[in-house]
């Protein structure tokens, strides 16, 4: 029953999205979603931005809103991580009559009320999931009181979207829940780094990007995308390049802004093989700048997902990760299509990139099944996913009505005679 206590249509189901912020890698995913789901899609975000995160979009062809609320950043957070209350969420879900809903994360105080709707309502609904055990603690007083404030939003959910298996198990202590898991990775739409993957593989392809970025001609690049902030450690990418034992025929890139920028460039000082490019507008071009690329390179010590692990895999490249990189948990194949690699462990990001860098034909094979690897888990693999979780939930919740037995109808004893 949908939330007005009417019969769903059950050919034209209604499907409500309740995500954090807008992201220009889950933007590709609503439209896919938009496009594939069998009814009405709409998606509202708890708040147009976070700290340290602005973009701009276009939602031309959505169901899109912005819920008005306040958001709060514990202080010493290292990622833009913040709290969202919208009491305006129950005036939006109660308009559009959801007969499943999908709620991001189970923190927020804004998805505590989607639940508590939901479940008052008999309406399913879904939790996504980014963390593990390994990048959150799952014991002592901490994970008590966790489960205290919200495993009931996980015990009570219709089915969960983790990103992928460790999250799954995540989801399934947390409650503790026996609730359906569809994997659901944060995976950003790849069709540009397809595109350009195989255009920069002609001869000379890659000259003139060189030249307009001022990287030197025939070097190997290892890159790093990404805002210059604590959590992404980016003088830790620095520093294992500057002990890799690499010559002047390879580069380091780092593409991005932000605080840490002076304190990189202050340890990069004096090495041109160091460069920096600031943020790249043009997406075809870091598009091609990944094909070209050797490695990305990504030492993170928080990072729930990282899509730019996705995107580079797409186009052709080995990933060197942390073992805190959410996507390099769930998608990277340690010494086949990249490497997971502790934390802080500046001599193995060192290692492996001079072990790409001196075996051509290696880097090529694993760039190839990095490549198989991100298609495989892409935008198609995720949307179907989600779609399959909520038709199946809403057929759980509206089982068709069976009609009173006729006089001449036959018994399930006459049937198994």
């Amino acid at each position: 029953m949908n939330s007005n206590n009417e019969p769903m249509t059950t050919s034209h189901p209604r499907l409500y999205y309740l995500d954090d912020i807008p992201t220009p890698y889950r933007l590709g995913l609503h439209r896919r979603i938009a496009q594939d789901w069998p009814g009405p899609f709409k998606i509202a975000f708890s708040a147009e931005s976070e700290p340290g995160r602005s973009w701009s979009f276009d939602f031309s062809g959505l169901d899109w809103e912005i819920l008005q609320g306040r958001q709060w950043r514990p202080s010493g957070q290292i990622n833009p991580f913040s709290f969202k209350w919208n009491p305006g969420v129950v005036r939006s879900l109660s308009a559009f009559r959801p007969d499943a809903v999908v709620l991001c994360g189970y923190v927020h105080p804004t998805m505590m009320r989607a639940a508590r709707w939901c479940i008052a309502r008999n309406i399913p609904y879904a939790v996504t999931c980014e963390t593990s055990c390994r990048s959150s603690t799952s014991s002592g007083w901490r994970w008590h009181a966790k489960r205290l404030a919200v495993s009931w939003i996980v015990r009570n959910m219709s089915f969960g979207l983790p990103v992928g298996k460790e999250a799954a198990d995540y989801l399934r202590k947390l409650g503790p829940t026996g609730a359906p898991m569809y994997f659901f990775p944060n995976t950003p739409d790849t069709t540009l780094h397809l595109e350009e993957s195989e255009r920069m593989k002609e001869p000379g392809a890659d000259l003139a990007l060189r030249a307009q970025l001022g990287i030197p001609q025939g070097t190997k690049l290892f890159l790093m995308v990404g805002r210059l902030i604590e959590a992404k450690r980016p003088l830790d990418a620095i520093r294992s390049f500057q002990r890799s034992g690499l010559d002047d025929r390879s580069n380091l890139v780092l593409v991005g802004d932000g605080p840490l920028m002076e304190a990189c460039r202050s340890l990069a000082a004096g090495d041109p093989r160091i460069m920096f490019t600031g943020w790249l507008s043009e997406p075809k071009k870091l598009a091609s700048l990944m094909a070209i690329s050797t490695a990305l390179i990504l030492p993170s010590e928080h990072e729930p997902w990282g899509a730019v692990v996705n995107e580079a895999m797409a186009a052709g490249i080995p990933v060197i990760a942390s073992d805190q990189v959410g996507a390099a948990l769930e998608i990277v194949e340690d010494g086949v299509d990249g490497f997971v690699i502790r934390v802080g462990a500046l001599d193995e990001y060192a290692a492996a990139m001079k072990a790409l860098a001196g075996d051509p034909d290696r880097q090529k094979r694993m760039g190839a099944a990095a490549q198989v690897q991100a298609l495989s888990k892409g935008e198609g693999f995720a949307v179907g996913n989600l779609i399959a979780g909520a038709l199946e939930s809403i057929r759980a919740a509206n089982p068709p009505v069976i009609s009173p037995r006729s006089p001449d109808m036959p018994t399930l004893r006459s049937l198994q005679s």
